[in-house]
């Protein structure tokens, strides 16, 4: 069954927050637990060795079994331990096994009264006789009498409850020792890490509560903007490119919001662009088997007409030939310019072993001297205003073509009185900028983009049918592009228009 990303979420915090937990409360306890049992087990074994001196002075004295016990049960209410004492032949001589319940008058009993209790050693003495006692007990009693201290922690048989159990020897070297078992109860301590235990199990219940109050925030601040991605990544896959994601914050997660929207952006631009592109490749096709048509069928018209006698007269017969030899003269150059663009198309920018020093002054003066004739029939002015100076690396035929393809289409937008002015001039970044304008009715805005595809033609109502194959400025944008160039262009409906081509500083020849 799938989890929402929230619940795993609230899952992971959980269980890292119990493991944290558990793993800190087992050291902790781990840590307290050596401390104790090193320092009480030292503590005891001091004590121990100090009673072992205390005890062999007593067995000097006739009365010694009373002062023993004495001496024992005064120990086990010092250190908190209950003490058997032992002689070297395993017989239990005090034990401080005593009852320090309170009596009936609210007073524990004293010293007095619990050297009465000898019984309790009589009994324990009988049991260790009998072999009722733990093997571990006598085990470690063994090691005692062998002269070895042993400190242990065991289930004592007698007082039922897990004891630290320590035992030294007594009795001066080469002679029988005796022994002497101290044990310690450890309830105290279990109640001690029991305390532990409760308090941490608290604070796990609260980091518990307080993980959900953590999830439920990331919810609103992460998991809630990922769903709003997967919504608008879900839309446009649809082919809805309007969804965006609600972006708050400067984090991962807006980033990626901030990055899907531009994603949306991105493909809604491209989309449109496949779209106009396709478009214009449909048209393009059209166009061109609508151009390669007309002459194509003029031609046929008129040499049918020729070939089967329909027209007879001389001087119509010379004029349909001159007709089938001009539209044939226009259809071998529009084929030609096709390959050229195409040539073009597959070349890459031009390389400097295939460019030379061109003056480009030159070469635009000499241009607009070929354009003359026509402009003078039209009453079109031509204005120059070049730098005989400047000089670019370039391919030389293209860059007249270049200059005649702009200027020749400056030409026939600009209307009877109207100016096309030619410049070129340095600019202070080092390159130089050549400039075409003319006065002619200008090209509306949304066609700008497009007027260098193939067969374009701007919107009839705002442009005249003119002359030309359609083809010029897709090739004038290969030379620029081969050129290493830009191009800018600036049109104003009714004022005319303004081709800025830049050339880089590193494609100009400085003085």
């Amino acid at each position: 069954m799938n989890k929402s990303l929230s619940t795993r979420l609230m899952y992971s915090f959980m269980a890292l927050i119990m493991v944290i937990v558990v793993g800190v409360t087992a050291g902790i306890s781990y840590l307290i637990a050596d401390y104790f049992f090193k320092t009480n087990e030292q503590e005891l074994a001091e004590k121990g060795n100090e009673m072992a001196a205390t005890v062999e002075y007593f067995m000097g004295f006739s009365n010694s079994m009373e002062m023993l016990n004495r001496y024992v049960f005064a120990v086990d209410r010092l250190v908190g331990a209950r003490i058997w004492l032992f002689d070297d032949k395993f017989e239990l001589l005090a034990a401080s096994n005593i009852n320090t319940d309170y009596k009936q008058d609210g007073t524990r009993p004293g010293i007095k009264d619990l050297t009465m209790l000898e019984g309790s050693v009589a009994e324990i003495a009988r049991e260790i006789k009998s072999g009722k006692l733990d093997t571990k007990v006598i085990t470690i009693l063994k090691d005692v009498y062998s002269g070895k201290s042993v400190q242990s922690q065991i289930y004592h048989p007698y007082y039922k409850e897990q004891v630290m159990l320590v035992g030294v020897p007594y009795g001066k070297p080469g002679q029988a020792r005796g022994a002497i078992l101290l044990a310690q109860p450890l309830s105290g301590f279990d109640s001690f890490l029991r305390d532990i235990y409760i308090y941490t199990s608290i604070v796990a219940i609260l980091a518990l509560i307080l993980s959900m109050f953590m999830v439920r925030s990331l919810a609103r601040t992460i998991i809630k903007p990922l769903v709003s991605m997967k919504d608008s990544a879900m839309a446009i896959a649809a082919g809805d490119y309007t969804r965006k994601v609600n972006v708050h914050g400067q984090d991962e997660v807006a980033q990626l919001g901030k990055a899907l929207n531009a994603l949306g952006n991105d493909l809604s631009a491209f989309v449109a662009k496949t779209e106009r592109a396709e478009k214009i490749r449909r048209d393009f096709v059209a166009n061109v088997s609508h151009e390669l048509r007309t002459p194509l069928t003029i031609i046929r018209g008129y040499n049918e007409a020729i070939s089967d006698g329909t027209v007879t007269d001389k001087d119509m017969i010379q004029r349909y030939r001159l007709l089938i030899n001009e539209e044939t003269m226009r259809l071998e150059r529009m084929i030609r310019e096709l390959l050229d663009i195409s040539r073009m198309q597959a070349a890459d920018e031009l390389a400097p072993a295939k460019m030379q020093p061109l003056p480009l002054g030159a070469i635009v003066r000499n241009v607009a001297e070929k354009l003359m004739v026509n402009a003078v029939e039209r009453n079109v002015k031509l204005l120059v205003h070049v730098d005989e100076k400047i000089q670019i690396m370039g391919q030389g035929d293209q860059m007249v073509q270049l200059v005649l393809i702009i200027g020749d289409n400056a030409l026939k937008y600009t209307p009877e009185n109207g100016t096309v002015t030619f410049v070129t001039e340095m600019q202070q970044d080092g390159s130089v900028k050549m400039t075409i304008s003319d006065q002619g009715p200008g090209i509306p805005e949304e066609d700008l983009p497009f007027i260098w595809e193939r067969f374009y033609k701007v919107d009839k109502s705002h442009s005249r049918n003119v002359p030309g194959t359609g083809l010029g400025l897709a090739i004038a944008r290969e030379i620029i592009r081969m050129h290493g160039a830009k191009v800018q262009v600036f049109s104003k409906l009714g004022e005319g228009t303004r081709f800025e081509i830049t050339f880089p500083k590193d494609k100009v020849i400085s003085e």
